[in-house]
């Protein structure tokens, strides 16, 4: 149940908290894929995870520590279908799970396997969706959650996790290398870091494709899902191959990353060429919870994309407005930018596309501007050459004012 393989250089290992990098090339490891017999299948169950728990790597669902994450809608979009004049447009409505954003589903599967492990202390590197997801989970599970956002993170975001109580750290300092940082805290103060290319988030982003392939009654033609550090395509790609191999679905869909053309290094790679994600040295984009300079699992997207024949497609920021503003007025579907991108992409593309079209909505427009009445949340700052200095501090004023309970 913890067997772990990479994707991309196929090295085998087990599951380790806080070594989810392969040891060869530093892609993410991720669960192997589970065998089933597919007339052992049975889909019984509240929520997702008890629903397809037969291909998670948890022994057990505890229904107390979920949030009813996943059985989101899968829309038809009979409006924009008439408006552009092209049939067969869906949206699977990943903003309907309870933080409003598909993180919860990758959450919701860590917490799980935190209480199998009997880990109290659970964190993440965020600037949005992600933090908001990590701390409403730890609040519904009682663990203590710690949050690293990058300095400059918006008073939104900040409120959507701060609501929750967890520890809020804002580091100035490079988001990437921040990303590695993290494990090593992990490591030294007993966290299990949940960063955004965990194999346990990707466990549950993969019950998203199971969800429209029983939706749909089939496999759908093309996915279109937004792309920052390229877990939750990989995630998705990853349920559809477990369906095919099951027996259960013929196919698994093309695949149509979509990044910012402002932060676009995966995109760039493919169009030079290249077998290798470099590094952006600059950002230019509205779409913040996308704009990742040096992606974690760029190197796998890229090779997934190339080897089952899907494309990569950067849009701009005035066209990802555009495609929000349509999903609104044609469909009443509020989505934040980040997620419209994946109708501004299909709208570059929809000429050359025949058959059935999912575009993944992975975040609500809605944000909130000022804090509940009565809460009243401190977070820290610090440079990330002294975030050591910063977790001992924390310590030392959680055991002073009586809050320190598993640290």
């Amino acid at each position: 149940m913890n067997k772990m393989k990479c994707l991309y250089c196929y090295h085998e290992d087990v599951f380790q908290p806080n070594e989810i990098l392969c040891p060869v090339c530093h892609q993410p490891l991720l669960f192997d894929l589970i065998q089933f017999n597919k007339a052992s299948f049975s889909y019984d169950g509240e929520i997702a995870l008890q629903k397809y728990r037969q291909f998670l790597p948890l022994p057990a669902i505890n229904l107390e520590l979920s949030l009813k994450e996943g059985g989101t809608p899968l829309l038809r979009l009979f409006s924009l279908e008439k408006f552009l004049n092209k049939a067969g447009l869906f949206a699977k409505l990943e903003m309907a799970n309870p933080t409003l954003s598909f993180k919860d589903r990758g959450t919701a599967v860590v917490v799980q396997k935190l209480a199998e492990m009997k880990i109290k202390k659970i964190g993440t590197v965020s600037t949005g969706n992600m933090a908001s997801s990590t701390a409403a989970y730890a609040a519904r599970c009682g663990l203590q959650a710690f949050l690293l956002v990058k300095k400059g993170t918006s008073t939104g975001a900040l409120i959507s996790s701060a609501v929750f109580e967890p520890v809020i750290i804002e580091v100035d300092g490079d988001y990437g290398q921040l990303f590695y940082k993290s494990y090593q805290l992990g490591k030294k103060y007993g966290l299990y870091f949940a960063n955004s290319v965990d194999p346990l988030r990707l466990e549950g982003y993969k019950l998203t494709s199971f969800e429209i392939c029983q939706q749909l009654g089939h496999q759908p033609n093309f996915i279109f899902v937004p792309v920052s550090s390229g877990g939750h395509l990989v995630g998705l790609y990853k349920g559809f191959l477990e369906l095919k191999q099951a027996g259960l679905i013929q196919a698994c869909p093309t695949f149509i990353g979509v990044q910012a053309e402002g932060c676009s290094p995966i995109v760039q790679a493919l169009e030079r060429g290249e077998d290798k994600v470099g590094k952006v040295e600059s950002i230019n984009t509205l779409a913040h919870s996308i704009s990742n300079a040096d992606p974690p699992a760029g190197n796998l997207v890229l090779k997934i994309i190339e080897e089952n024949k899907g494309q990569l497609v950067s849009v701009s920021d005035e066209e990802m407005l555009e495609a929000q503003k349509l999903l609104a007025v044609k469909e009443g579907l509020f989505a934040q930018p980040e997620a419209s991108t994946t109708l501004a992409a299909y709208l570059k593309l929809k000429e050359t596309l025949d058959g059935q079209s999912v575009l993944v909505l992975t975040g609500h427009g809605l944000k909130a501007s000022e804090l509940p009445a009565g809460h009243h949340q401190k977070h820290y700052e610090s440079r990330l050459d002294q975030i050591d200095d910063i977790f001992e501090q924390i310590i030392i004023d959680r055991q002073t004012t009586g809050t320190e309970d598993s640290l």
